[in-house]
């Protein structure tokens, strides 16, 4: 089992294709966040759904990419990532700006699925290249970097559509029909700059047996995945941050157009934290880092599901944001770790593999949850508590299995 190599921590720069890789997540959150606060106010106008509806069309679009990562991954083990990294990238970019031309709730089912289809394919790959790429020590500040640019790109599109709608009012569907540039510039960074490194470039060949698939995680990986279950099936879509922000402007007598800067603000408390923190999973066992981020998380929806005045709760929107940045490098250092070198791909294809099939019964649950009576928004937010609470104890817990490998 790999280990982290060295207490001192390297402080070489990020390799080139960890830099690209950034600016391509960059690129592409860019244009998916510019239109993704905004669904929900359109499914329901435009469409005619209700936030069960919401709920299910976002969970079952999760759960579409969380499929494909499994086998996606895999078969990174075997040809490489890169060309994996490739197709899923090109499937997003063609896909998303059709949104701007559904009429109904099955076209944007399809749509919605076609685009985290492709982010399916390039996630476990993308993943393991990083892992490829960088020593043991070096892979927290790695992913940090990687999740950084990512929310800094969910933040630069609610930015962008917030005023592109500012100067063109009810305009939509305009907005996401143009995102196809920004996601035709992220794959021209892919294609022109990312590579698999030489020592893991496979050639897919008959005579390589298949791999088992559960049989073969050991059991520090089937513990985790156990935790990241338990944390996953709480942590519903953050379509319902979005939803009890709007609930609480509206309370307030403001307007719903500020929800995106709302998720402008989470997506760079995101960014922000985790650039800051990834590496703590370098100096310290992420094992503890990732209990503590979802400890944050949990005391947030706590204190959610209690609070209605409209700023201590914008606040707590902005810790669930912290808990992010903290546990995202975290997870992806845990599971690399817990990883053999060759077997990376397989390995973040199971985690979020049980991640992302966990977010439709997640949503659902919440959604129904959330039209229970007077108290259904604050059940809602409390389960969403006390499921990620239990996983932090969990995981906290297990030191002799998964704090070993140190």
């Amino acid at each position: 089992m790999p280990s982290v190599s060295s207490p001192n921590i390297s402080e070489a720069p990020l390799p080139p294709t960890i830099r690209a890789l950034g600016w391509s997540s960059f690129l592409t959150d860019m244009a998916s966040e510019a239109i993704y606060p905004l669904l929900p106010a359109f499914f329901m106008r435009e469409l005619g759904l209700t936030s069960v509806g919401v709920g299910l069309l976002d969970g079952l679009a999760s759960a579409t990419a969380a499929i494909v990562r499994l086998p996606a991954g895999m078969l990174s083990d075997r040809m490489g990532r890169r060309p994996l990294v490739i197709v899923g990238y090109t499937l997003a970019t063609l896909s998303r700006p059709f949104m701007g031309m559904v009429t109904g709730p099955f076209g944007a089912s399809i749509v919605r699925v076609a685009d985290r289809f492709g982010k399916g394919v390039r996630s476990a790959p993308r993943d393991a290249l990083v892992a490829d790429l960088v020593p043991s020590d070096m892979r927290g500040r790695a992913f940090g970097h990687i999740r950084a640019m990512d929310h800094a790109g969910a933040a630069a599109g609610p930015l962008v559509a917030m005023l592109f709608l500012w100067w063109f009012p009810g305009r939509e569907r305009a907005l996401f029909m143009l995102t196809i540039l920004p996601g035709l510039a992220a794959l021209a960074v892919v294609v022109r700059f990312v590579h698999d490194p030489y020592p893991v470039r496979r050639v897919l060949r008959a005579d390589i047996p298949a791999q088992p698939l559960w049989p073969s995680l050991t059991g520090p990986q089937k513990t985790l995945l156990g935790c990241v279950a338990l944390y996953s099936l709480g942590a519903s879509s953050e379509q319902f941050l979005l939803m009890r922000a709007t609930d609480l402007l509206h309370s307030a007598g403001m307007t719903t157009a500020v929800v995106p800067l709302i998720w402008l603000a989470v997506s760079l408390t995101k960014s922000l934290s985790a650039r800051y923190t990834g590496r703590l999973s370098d100096r310290m066992h992420p094992r503890i880092v990732l209990a503590f981020g979802w400890l944050i998380f949990a005391a947030a929806y706590a204190g959610l599901s209690l609070s209605t005045d409209l700023w201590t709760s914008l606040g707590l929107i902005m810790l669930v944001g912290i808990s992010y940045g903290i546990s995202e490098p975290a997870e992806r250092s845990l599971v690399s770790l817990l990883s053999q070198p060759d077997q990376q791909g397989s390995a973040f294809g199971w985690y979020m593999l049980v991640q992302g099939l966990l977010a439709l019964p997640a949503s659902v649950l919440t959604g129904w949850l959330w039209h229970q009576g007077n108290d259904g928004v604050s059940i809602a937010l409390a389960v969403s508590a006390g499921l990620p609470f239990a996983a932090a104890v969990v995981l906290w817990s297990t030191r002799s299995t998964l704090g070993m490998q140190k």
